[in-house]
């Protein structure tokens, strides 16, 4: 007889998988999970994997969303770099004050 608690969640992920593709394959795949079998989920898991990193209109989202950088998992301090900071930001202040016009953020 075949346990099938001893083998993992059809959508758990290799251990080297890329998490960007295992969360779009958990959310396209998910909804399917008891209607179909196990070897078609992996059918389908191959074809997706295929679709996102190779069609023309899927590719290009994918690559973009791989750039960005990683959404923390828990809340906390981010760094950021001067061009991303706010006019209110201390980047903002020192610039007003290397022009020394009184103006704040660049506006006048």
């Amino acid at each position: 007889m075949h346990d099938a608690s001893d083998e993992p969640d059809d959508l758990e992920p290799p251990g080297n998988a890329d998490p960007l593709l295992e969360a779009c394959l958990a959310d396209a795949l998910g909804p399917y999970l008891g209607a179909l079998s196990p070897e078609e989920i992996e059918d389908y898991r191959r074809l997706l994997t295929i679709f996102i990193k190779t069609h023309p209109a899927a590719a290009p989202l994918y690559d973009r969303l791989r750039a960005r950088p990683p959404v923390p998992s828990e809340s906390g301090e981010v760094a950021r770099d001067a061009s991303s900071q706010r006019a209110g930001g201390p980047a903002a202040g020192e610039a007003a004050a290397a022009r020394r016009d009184g103006t704040f953020g660049g506006r006048r």
